[in-house]
């Protein structure tokens, strides 16, 4: 990433040993579990004593690259989570997980669409949280595309 963009927030993931699969690594499955974590926990403090919150959003879309092998270990995994676009009514949480020793095994990009929590319409992203999440703006996430 970028160093003169925010840098993302930094989130320590304990893995369980029930996470392991037959293959004697964290199951692909697991990972949308860790990356919600994150997600959730770097919302929790950016928000955390804002006299606004982010509002109601859903989770539209989500893509996870695979990069290596998640192996369980007692230290902690972890996610580095910042905004990697915002729209009118949407925006992209970018994210990657690295293990213990810091190799990256990861990469993941998240759509939230923000919403009328009556209705479920979606509407455009509130003018203060629309600012802030441009403050955390960084670079796209650098997925390896498909040819």
């Amino acid at each position: 990433m970028n160093e003169r963009l925010p840098q993302p927030a930094e989130v320590a993931l304990h893995l369980r040993w029930g996470d392991m699969d037959i293959n004697k690594h964290v199951n692909n499955v697991q990972f949308a579990r860790l990356f919600e974590e994150a997600r959730v926990r770097t919302m929790s403090e950016w928000f955390a004593g804002r006299p606004w919150g982010t509002g109601a959003f859903h989770i539209a879309r989500q893509e996870i690259e695979f990069v290596a092998p998640l192996f369980y270990s007692s230290e902690p995994a972890v996610a580095k989570v910042w905004i990697s676009r915002v729209g009118t009514s949407s925006f992209d949480f970018g994210a990657e997980l690295r293990d213990a020793v810091g190799g990256i095994t990861a990469l993941c990009e998240t759509t939230g669409v923000t919403v009328d929590s009556e209705t479920g319409s979606s509407h455009p992203i509130p003018d203060a949280v629309r600012e802030f999440l441009i403050s955390r703006l960084a670079d796209p996430v650098p997925f390896r595309r498909r040819a």
